[in-house]
């Protein structure tokens, strides 16, 4: 038995078989999430129907930033729900001028157009329809992403991430995808690894790779970056993971440097709550060719821009952000202190995003299932990683009850 201020542990088995007997019976075999049923979820824990309580390391998915259940989104959402108007199509409504203008009044000066979508395999859809378009005008093909990334699973997100061989399921291949291999700390960019620079359209980028946190090196993303404005090149960053302080920034990509992206995709942290993205970009790019399909039957939907709104004024909100950065710090510190354990080979962490490298799939597996035994619920990567992203609102306290419980799962694995 766990029983502290933030955990509560009596009945709980990791009892994979028999969780997804019943999840797979009508759902698809290949959802396969950790064994705990989730009840209710308020601030940064989650509950199952037996009353067990875990802190939440992983925001359900990255999701929700500003905590689960907040009393002000929630508040935001009943009232549109009130409102009787649930629903309005493409039709202008005050609460999606309200969202959209607080969007723009939170970014950079440079974006002036807005896309919004429902999810992040949408918005990145979208955004390899514009660089195709936009590449064909200027006799431009290539889009250069990196192997081992994720932008979603429709097809135009598909077709630029992982691998080339991440459209197997389809047989079609987009011939101008052009893989690079992920940077390691140290590599610098070697132009010759690129095609004709003359012929690239655009560099599209994760703003750090999913499944270990990693980071670009600095140098490697400078010299892309440059490399990009140097010949007319967009670039482009998936921040559906990243944006809205997961990494201490409002998007991700201002942690490497005072960079002004073409395109930037939108999602998960948007509402922390409801399905909500959007790709924020230029006129240029998004008005080019008025026969591109940017829109969707539910995308900016009443509710969900309700839940935007609110989510976006709690988490600019001055008071919030002092005592969040304070936060961040403690976070990062305790994560780095990890690489001094036995197994660990490094911690790629920056804000409240954390991934913990260790010496192999069994180890990572080992430490995530011994975690949620103990109360804490990691991202199950079922691979050499331990990865955390809590809601931003997590309290002092949990984040060391948390990354103690993580210390402790290292320590007692005999692998």
């Amino acid at each position: 038995m766990v029983k502290t201020k933030n955990r509560f542990i009596k009945d709980f088995n990791f009892d994979t078989e028999s969780y997804y007997a019943v999840k797979h019976k009508y759902e698809p075999s290949n959802i396969c999430e950790m064994p705990v049923k989730w009840s209710r979820a308020k601030d940064f824990n989650v509950y199952d129907d037996k009353g067990n309580k875990w802190i939440d390391m992983t925001s359900g998915i990255f999701v929700t930033n500003a905590g689960h259940s907040n009393s002000d989104i929630s508040r935001a959402i009943k009232n549109q729900v009130d409102s009787d108007l649930t629903f309005s199509y493409q039709y202008n409504t005050d609460v999606r001028d309200e969202f959209i203008k607080k969007l723009f009044e939170i970014s950079p000066p440079h974006y002036d157009k807005v896309v919004l979508l429902n999810s992040g395999s949408e918005v990145t859809d979208a955004a390899y329809r514009l660089i195709k378009t936009w590449g064909k005008k200027h006799n431009k093909k290539y889009i250069v992403t990196f192997t081992g990334s994720y932008h979603g699973h429709v097809l135009g997100s598909d077709l630029i991430g992982g691998t080339s061989t991440s459209t197997n399921w389809c047989n079609f291949k987009d011939k101008e995808i052009w893989f690079l291999p992920f940077p390691k700390e140290g590599d610098e960019l070697d132009l010759n690894d690129l095609p004709p620079l003359d012929e690239i359209a655009a560099f599209f980028l994760e703003t750090y790779q999913g499944w270990g946190a990693w980071m670009y090196p600095q140098k490697y993303i400078d010299k892309l970056y440059k490399t990009s404005r140097d010949n007319n090149i967009l670039f482009c960053f998936d921040e559906v993971q990243s944006g809205f302080y997961r990494m201490g920034t409002l998007y991700g990509y201002q942690t490497y440097g005072d960079y002004k992206p073409d395109i930037i995709t939108l999602g998960k942290g948007l509402t922390s709550s409801l399905p909500l993205s959007a790709l924020l970009s230029t006129k240029d790019i998004i008005d080019l060719d008025s026969n591109i399909n940017l829109s969707g039957s539910q995308a900016g939907n009443a509710i969900c821009c309700s839940a935007g709104l609110a989510n976006l004024e709690f988490l600019t909100d001055e008071t919030f952000q002092k005592d969040f950065q304070k936060r961040v710090k403690l976070f990062e510190r305790l994560n780095k202190e990890l690489e001094q354990e036995d197994g660990v080979d490094v911690v790629n962490v920056k804000g409240m995003v954390s991934a913990i490298i260790v010496k192999d799939g069994d180890m990572g597996n080992y430490v995530t299932k011994r975690c949620v035994n103990n109360g804490v619920l990691p991202v199950w990567t079922k691979r050499e990683s331990v990865k955390l992203g809590p809601p931003l609102t997590i309290s002092e306290s949990a984040i060391i009850e948390s990354m103690g419980v993580i210390k402790d799962s290292i320590r007692s694995y005999n692998g």
